[in-house]
């Protein structure tokens, strides 16, 4: 069977195009750890190829026969939260069941390991294994924040209490694996009602390791694969825009490069693959909202998200940025949403950038009842000023509705426009989208037919209008467009709807800018 790109489960190299573990990751590093006895952390966000590489190193550390390494995924002990008992259960099922799977006879538990006292289960048990290996024993456990309460805190104050034992009485190493670094889990107990901090459960990881999304020359490295073994070949500029698009998520470059080589919809169909198809196959990838794009969108409800996303909407500075706490920002950037960038907080890369506001306006795209058709010309172009003037009247109805929002009311003002966009663009264009905190603006950039459109967006607040142009201007210049919008959003409630929808036209710099007031 030919290989193909996955984008689901773990990566194996005979079926699945794959950058080594040793390209992506200090192993070495990892494996001086072991032989100091370290117990560390190593996360990141979801799909970035933890599992892959930390099965890959399990398997080949105990065919050396030095130690006996096991990875085991304890996720399934999630629903138990805080019995403590029935965490311990699970987990310590998970760990047979992964010996059975991936060790040889000799050195599985056996029955007279089980541990006797249940709540302390995963200690005891792990004293008598140890004891009874004739190697040290190295455990690679996975996804332990999905771990919940008192359950979390229970397994990880047992792994701590077991340390002073090891190698002998207890694993050489242990390494814990998940989305964040233990030193920020905020765990709530409900025993001593009160959160406790992470770390201070467990003080003695040696090491937190990050691993980092592929590089430019990983990505191009994966895609030669697929052209090396099939013939299928990608074009400099395609795989300059699947990095530029992705930034190197792993789970992103594999769905895109999927969509274009094994898809019977790929807008390739076997041929070498350009930039345009790149940019096609990436809006298909963007209106399914695939599997690990649901999984990110479900993350948007959760106040700490929001809070944090609304500011990067906002893309100004204020109060809705400095409410945002440290461990806020920490939490959205750990779980892959987010990256400290050149201009402050911004969205991960391009695809997560339409995502999430076309996920946060769904249900409102739903109910607008507008023919996207109706703004087309006879000659299939995109009437601009036609769905502009008809955004002003659904504004100026509907603008009560604008500022009652229950999450992101703050940017209820861009999210509402932007549904407008999408309901009527995404018939025959697409929309790209610049923003992040400290921008000051959220930049758009509209391709219909063979039209481009510029329109920046800036809330009403001080020298707005003359900072929106030269920004405007700016941006222009960096497209390559003669005219741009700027849309300025009034803030709160509108007292005077017949200054919704005033426009305004001047000049900067040889650029023509049309202001549109909401």
């Amino acid at each position: 069977m030919s290989r193909f790109f996955n984008t689901s489960g773990p990566c194996q190299p005979e079926k699945h195009y794959m950058i080594p573990g040793a390209e992506r990751f200090d192993l070495d590093h990892v494996r001086g750890l072991i032989d100091k006895e370290r117990y560390f952390i190593l996360h990141a966000p979801r799909q970035t190829g933890k599992t892959t590489l930390m099965r890959h190193l399990a398997r080949t550390i105990l065919a050396e026969g030095r130690y006996v390494a096991l990875y085991v995924n304890i996720e399934a002990a999630q629903p138990a939260r805080n019995n403590l008992e029935l965490v311990n259960t699970i987990i310590l099922s998970e760990i047979k069941r992964a010996a059975l799977l991936y060790l040889p006879e000799k050195y599985r538990p056996k029955p007279e390991h089980d541990a006797v006292a249940p709540a302390n289960g995963l200690s005891e048990f792990l004293t008598h294994w140890c004891l009874a290996l004739p190697l040290p024993l190295v455990l690679f456990l996975d996804e332990v924040d999905a771990l919940i309460g008192d359950g979390l805190l229970s397994v990880l104050r047992q792994l701590r209490a077991g340390y002073n034992d090891r190698p002998k009485g207890y694993p050489q190493s242990i390494c814990l694996m998940g989305l964040r670094d233990v030193r920020d889990y905020r765990i709530f107990s409900e025993k001593d009602q009160k959160y406790i901090i992470g770390g201070s459960a467990f003080n003695i990881k040696e090491k937190s390791l990050v691993m980092d999304n592929f590089s430019h020359e990983q990505v191009n490295a994966l895609l030669q694969q697929h052209t090396q073994e099939t013939g299928q070949s990608f074009a400099p500029d395609a795989i300059d825009l699947i990095y530029q698009k992705t930034h190197g998520q792993p789970w992103l470059v594999n769905a895109l490069a999927r969509e274009l080589c094994f898809e019977a919809t790929s807008p390739a169909q076997g041929g070498a693959v350009t930039a345009a198809h790149v940019r096609e196959a990436a809006e298909g990838l963007i209106r399914r909202r695939d599997v690990h794009l649901d999984q990110l969108s479900d993350k948007l409800t959760e106040p700490r998200v929001a809070r944090v996303i609304q500011a990067i909407l906002l893309s100004e500075s204020g109060p809705a940025v400095d409410a945002l706490s440290n461990e806020d920002r920490q939490y959205v950037v750990d779980l892959g949403l987010v990256r400290r960038g050149k201009d402050g907080l911004e969205i991960a890369n391009p695809i997560y950038r339409e995502v999430i506001p076309r996920e946060l306006t769904r249900v409102d795209e739903d109910f607008m009842g507008q023919d996207p058709l109706w703004y087309r010309t006879d000659e299939g172009r995109l009437d601009m000023e036609k769905m502009l003037g008809e955004m002003v009247l659904y504004y100026r109805r509907h603008h009560d509705l604008i500022t009652k929002r229950k999450t992101y009311n703050e940017a209820a003002h861009h999210l509402v426009f932007m549904t407008w966009l999408h309901r009527i663009v995404n018939s025959g264009g697409y929309i790209e989208r610049e923003y992040a905190v400290g921008l000051g603006r959220m930049d758009l950039h509209i391709t219909y037919a063979d039209q481009q459109f510029a329109i920046e967006l800036k809330l009403l607040k001080g020298n707005a209008k003359e900072e929106g142009m030269e920004q405007l201007a700016a941006y222009l210049d960096r497209l390559g467009l003669a005219q741009g919008y700027l849309v300025l959003f009034q803030r709160g409630v509108i007292e005077d709807l017949d200054a919704v929808g005033r426009r305004e036209q001047t000049c900067l710099r040889g650029k023509r800018i049309d202001i549109l007031y909401l």
